[in-house]
């Protein structure tokens, strides 16, 4: 018999690392193993399971909201002067979505902020898996400690840690703006950052797309047409779950193509929703920001760069055709189609 009864198979091994680890870590393995196969076979890897946790509960998601607080400390005063600067979060539902331009609106104002201590993105939500099983890790060396902490509790201390550097070491008159071009485990956003306010980039998911495999382009054992389209779709409906969990002054939508069609109004728009004071914001300088990271404007060496570049005549995103193969636009219409039409986006 080739194979022996001390043989330890996938299974055995699962069982071994769950018994070892516990269950997330032989959660996450399983996971692993199945993507990677799913490259391999060249079939969509992208997971809605990496933008909905399974894991989520309202109570647990509760708790975490008044760990956040108590580690914040007591809440702004609204009926008077804010005493710490505001945080903002600036998410896309996709690398791609429009990110970099929106903050490039926002930072022309000069009560804000952008890249607090030199950090360009914080992916925060989008790495909640990982921060689950470092908690295992950490709590499986004195095994008691379940009992004390819930599920999260050791990432809540983290990320409430450092927005609380932030309000120590800014001035209170600033706004702060933290991007990340992703929506996954957006449903955790007004637990985890119970009194900042979140902006959320929509695009077409057709362009989104197509600048995705534009800026990277598609490879073997990579990722396929349809996980990109998967992506956005997925970013898309955690979006606008997120939007639908808060209320209208903690959570704000807006589309990359009126942001592109009409910058002074947008901005406009933002200032007001952020409380800023409009007539601080230089509209005279809009026109003059440049291109940052386009999938065709800003090519180095074959590559696109982050530099920023002039904005060439008559370049508009927004309204770039889209040539696909007829299979193309099946997968698309397959995969996504539902969504482009829930997100207000015409077939």
């Amino acid at each position: 018999m080739f194979w022996s009864e001390k043989t330890l198979t996938a299974d055995h091994y699962i069982e071994s690392v769950k018994s070892h680890f516990g269950g997330s870590a032989a959660h996450r393995l399983q996971k692993e193993i199945g993507f990677f196969g799913k490259r391999l076979l060249r079939l969509p890897s992208t997971e809605r399971s990496a933008f909905f946790d399974s894991w989520f509960t309202e109570e647990n998601a509760r708790h975490l909201r008044s760990v956040a607080q108590s580690v914040r400390g007591s809440l702004p005063n609204a009926a008077g002067p804010c005493p710490v600067p505001r945080i903002v979060f600036l998410h896309g539902v996709m690398p791609r979505s429009g990110t970099n331009y929106l903050q490039s609106l926002l930072e022309l104002h000069p009560d804000v902020v952008v890249n607090p201590y030199g950090i360009r993105e914080l992916p925060f939500l989008n790495t909640v898996e990982d921060a689950r099983t470092y908690e295992g890790r950490f709590l499986r060396l004195y095994r008691r400690n379940r009992e004390s902490f819930s599920d999260l509790e050791t990432f809540c201390y983290m990320v409430s840690g450092f927005l609380r550097r932030i309000e120590a070491e800014f001035p209170a008159d600033k706004t702060v703006v933290i991007k990340s071009p992703h929506t996954r485990m957006m449903r955790y956003f007004p637990y985890l950052f119970p009194t900042e306010r979140c902006l959320i980039v929509l695009r077409d998911g057709r362009r989104a797309v197509q600048s995705t495999i534009d800026t990277w382009p598609l490879r073997f054992l990579g990722r396929t047409f349809a996980d990109v389209c998967r992506e956005w779709s997925f970013g898309t409906e955690a979006a606008l779950e997120a939007q639908s969990r808060m209320s209208a002054d903690a959570c704000h939508l807006i589309r990359f193509e009126d942001a592109v069609a009409a910058p002074d109004g947008t901005a406009r728009d933002l200032m007001r929703f952020l409380d800023l004071d409009e007539g601080r914001y230089p509209f005279d300088r809009i026109g003059d920001l440049p291109i940052l990271g386009s999938s065709r404007a800003s090519r180095s060496n074959g590559e696109v760069s982050w530099t920023p570049v002039a904005k060439p005549e008559g370049f508009d995103p927004s309204k770039r055709p889209i040539d696909w193969s007829r299979k193309r636009r099946t997968v698309f219409d397959a995969v996504a189609g539902d969504m482009q039409k829930k997100a207000g986006y015409a077939a």
